[in-house]
């Protein structure tokens, strides 16, 4: 049996009558976006179920209709040939692309069972774009069309069923059609759907989805009437979610840009949702590009190798266009239904006015104690006056400080304007994440961002509180920071403890300094403490460095040289014999070697070098030439 059907064989077009037949069934041209319209109007106006009925009713007697016109066109004897070119004559009206994997018939039994894919369901589409994706299959008038058409053929009810729909986020739509016995249970909730009913009853169910959807309503109106007194009341993300919470018995979460959590409510397991979100897989990459790329409330199902299994109806919180956070209902198993997805949207755009109302406040914030930190650093300071306005905003500057200069350079070296721009606006983020990241600590601090730096003091009792150094303190910083934007080169230099207010401007140009000579130096520094630098590190800066530079190597480079091409350890000698103050039997325990042979090794050294170590010239300026070698990264001691 030849199974491709030419459209064109079987149109006629009447250009007199503007008449158009598909064999003689008169047909009309009607777009997908009218049809779009038509189903959104009737879910509108008679709610999801009874206009489920409605499309699979009218979409079953359009497949008889098919089948009984084709009968009359097509050259087909046996039922079976009629079933097999069924998908065909599907695909035919442009309502979709069908792919059947499996069509058994047996004309003995009756025995039946199809199964395949649908691409492009244009039901599927229209139904995104005026819901956005539902919580189950969409495609009413395709299974009802494909369950007509097979019924007409073989005399008995042939139900198709979609377990798969893009309309509900799936990759494909996937059906599955058998006869009405063969189902089971399975399909008992579906069989009233294509059952006609009288106009009383349809009036009747009418009235009560208008009492359960005006029920629905007062419900989320009563939701978002607290949830708005909670904002004029000027509470926290925490106090809000907890009456959605509270609402539907279920943990609620929110979400800063990048999935780090904000605020929490109910039961909640630490998780790696940025995993998840980054690299989608499976039937799970739709819903994710609907809320990354659409910014759409999506219905995501994380497994268990991300931490923890649970659905979590995850809605956008939108400023401007862009996501500021992400608000979350969470279950392990219960599905979401519709007034959640009303009531989660709502709560999103209270939470957007409060995330807008705190990032207001914490630039101003921000803006007036940089405003004050700049007084700090720039010396000569009104001290009475400074102390007072600090501490009418909630900070002590009679406190031992650290500051902390962060300075940022972008990766690449050329960008535009507009790169430039956003440059910008990534330095103002991470000021705000330091910021964040040092008052999570049980502290506030003063940040103030400026050209190619971010300036912090930080109380010296936060980095007492954590157990940590200084150093190491900078450090996780640094770490949090690089995590997060990875485009930045970041170096931090850390001052000295500051005790007084008017110390900070010598703070300053200390962590200044401390950045410079981690620039310099050859191997890569992300923090220097100024208190770990050594004489020769507070001697240098930017103007004197080469020439220091060149001081060491007139009097080592030969040295340094015979050491890289003989592998030798004369360095290494020469530094322990300066460690020890020209002690040779000293030296030579530390070198775990002969007095002997210290002393035929500082013989050779004087050699190569052309000093006399028993000078206390040469001996001052070998010792200073080789701490200079050791700190610019140019000699490594082992």
């Amino acid at each position: 049996m030849n199974n491709k059907i030419d459209v064109n064989e079987h149109l006629t077009f009447h250009t007199e009558t503007s008449e158009i037949f598909l064999n003689k069934q008169r047909i009309i041209l009607m777009g997908a976006d009218s049809l779009g319209t038509l189903r959104r109007d009737l879910i509108s106006a008679l709610g999801t179920e009874r206009a489920k009925g409605f499309l699979l009713r009218y979409g079953w007697n359009c497949g008889v209709e098919n089948a009984e016109n084709m009968m009359t066109a097509l050259p087909f004897e046996t039922e079976l040939d009629w079933i097999t070119i069924g998908p065909k004559i599907h695909a035919m009206t442009g309502h979709v692309n069908v792919e059947a994997t499996e069509i058994n018939f047996d004309p003995k039994t009756g025995d039946y069972f199809a199964e395949g894919y649908w691409y492009h369901s244009y039901e599927a589409e229209q139904h995104i774009k005026h819901f956005g994706f539902h919580h189950e299959p969409v495609c009413y008038t395709l299974i009802g069309q494909a369950g007509g058409y097979v019924s007409k053929h073989l005399g008995r009810k042939v139900i198709f069923k979609e377990i798969e729909c893009i309309g509900k986020g799936d990759a494909r739509c996937h059906w599955i059609g058998k006869p009405l016995e063969d189902w089971g249970k399975e399909i008992q909730s579906e069989t009233h759907f294509y059952v006609e009913e009288d106009l009383e009853l349809e009036l009747n169910d009418a009235y009560k989805r208008i009492e359960n959807q005006k029920e629905m309503l007062q419900r989320v109106l009563k939701i978002n009437e607290q949830i708005s007194n909670v904002l004029l009341k000027k509470k926290d993300l925490h106090s809000i979610i907890s009456i959605l919470g509270q609402h539907f018995q279920t943990s609620v979460i929110v979400e800063d840009q990048d999935f780090q959590l904000l605020a929490s409510f109910g039961k909640y397991k630490n998780h790696d949702i940025k995993r998840f979100i980054d690299n989608p897989f499976g039937l799970q990459k739709i819903p994710i590009n609907n809320l990354n790329k659409h910014k759409r409330t999506s219905h995501l199902s994380l497994p268990e190798q991300f931490g923890w299994a649970h659905n979590r109806l995850t809605a956008p919180i939108m400023v401007n266009n862009q996501p500021l956070g992400y608000l979350s209902l969470i279950r392990e198993n219960v599905e979401f239904d519709e007034i959640e997805y009303i009531a989660l949207e709502r709560t999103a755009t209270i939470c957007a006015i409060q995330m807008l109302n705190e990032k207001t406040a914490l630039e101003t914030e921000q803006r007036i104690k940089g405003e004050f930190l700049d007084e700090l650093i720039r010396g000569n300071p009104n001290v009475e006056d400074l102390t007072h306005r600090m501490k009418f905003i909630g900070h002590d500057l009679n406190q031992p400080h650290y500051l902390f200069l962060f300075d940022l350079r972008h990766r690449h070296e050329i960008y535009d304007e507009l790169e430039e721009t956003e440059l910008l606006e990534i330095k103002k983020q991470m000021a705000e994440s330091i910021y964040s990241q040092i008052k999570s600590f049980g502290q506030s601090c003063l940040v103030s961002s400026k050209l190619d730096q971010i300036i912090s003091l930080v109380p010296s009792d936060t980095i007492e509180k954590v157990n940590l150094s200084v150093k190491e303190f900078g450090n996780l910083l640094v770490k949090h920071l690089g995590n997060s934007y990875q485009q930045m080169s970041i170096i931090l230099g850390i001052s000295s403890q500051c005790k007084h207010i008017k110390l900070y401007k010598r703070g300053y140009e200390e962590a200044r300094k401390a950045i410079e000579i981690a620039q310099f130096k050859q191997e890569k520094i992300d923090v220097v403490a100024f208190d770990e630098l050594g004489l020769i590190a507070r001697l240098c800066n930017d103007k004197n460095l080469a020439e220091l530079k060149s001081f060491a190597l007139d009097i080592l480079e030969p040295l340094v040289i015979y050491d890289q091409k003989s592998s030798s350890e004369l360095l290494k000698t020469l530094f322990y014999y300066f460690e020890n103050q020209g002690n040779v039997l000293k030296t030579a325990r530390n070198m775990m070697l002969s007095a002997g042979s210290i002393k035929y090794r500082i013989k050779r050294i004087e050699e190569i070098t052309s000093l006399n170590l028993l000078l206390s010239k040469d001996f001052f300026d070998a010792q200073v030439a080789l701490q200079i070698l050791i700190f610019l990264g140019l000699v490594i001691i082992k």
